[in-house]
């Protein structure tokens, strides 16, 4: 299950001074209070607020990221029809790591052209800084 983790850490600039920072994660884990554990093990021996962890409305994230990448979020649309002859569609968020906003909707569209009948709807970026896996 997907988790997301939001946290406040001082980190010292490159002028010296100190600054309250916020930052974004998203981990795999198996329930709420692991997903904690995982957001106060970021930054050992220093003091840490875990100020949100609530469960991802992402399904799936298309790859793992590299030193640098951006994360963004790319939403796909699923189109059928129901049982009453009604098309209709389902949205799904997924995260897919890269340098730029192109790179991102190439990476997504290749995704989909793996044996899934959805199609690309948006690409945005957002703040999330890492993607933590279950060990």
């Amino acid at each position: 299950m997907l988790y997301e983790i939001k946290l406040k850490v001082v980190k010292t600039l490159d002028d010296g001074q100190q600054k309250e920072i916020k930052e974004h994660y998203i981990c795999d884990a198996e329930l709420h209070g692991e997903a904690e554990t995982i957001g106060y093990g970021l930054y050992p021996g220093q003091t840490i607020d875990v100020f949100a962890v609530f469960r991802s409305d992402v399904r799936e994230i298309i790859n793992s990221p590299e030193d640098g990448e951006l994360c963004f979020k790319a939403t796909v649309v699923d189109v059928f029809t129901d049982e009453n002859g009604k098309e209709k569609e389902l949205k799904y968020p997924m995260l897919v790591f890269a340098d730029n906003f192109n790179e991102a909707t190439k990476r997504a569209n290749e995704y989909l052209k793996q044996g899934y009948d959805m199609t690309l709807d948006s690409v945005k970026r957002i703040k999330i800084l890492d993607y933590i896996k279950h060990e």
